[in-house]
């Protein structure tokens, strides 16, 4: 089965910069512990404070899955609306 990896970038209002930071550390120390994940790693831009990366390694699409319908996954997407100038997700996989 193969690893399936995933970059969220995340750049925030600064407004909510603080708050985002708690939301943020949250959902990563929560999905630390589900089952399928292998990695989930939180990082922030050197020239700009205000975006974050997540970059994710999971078992497969159904780890992805399960970690889309958690509890502590809803929570966060509810918790950054209206919080974010922009969101971007890609899903990618190793192909050499």
């Amino acid at each position: 089965m193969t690893e399936l990896k995933i970059i969220a970038a995340i750049v925030v209002k600064a407004t909510y910069r603080k708050e985002m930071e708690e939301i943020l550390h949250t959902v990563v120390d929560e999905t630390r512990k589900e089952d399928g994940n292998i990695s989930y790693d939180l990082h922030q831009d050197c020239q700009n404070p205000l975006k974050y990366t997540i970059l994710e390694v999971w078992k497969s699409q159904s780890a992805i899955d399960l970690h889309n319908g958690s509890a502590h996954f809803k929570a966060f997407v509810k918790a950054i609306e209206g919080k974010v100038d922009s969101l971007a997700v890609d899903i990618i996989k190793q192909v050499y």
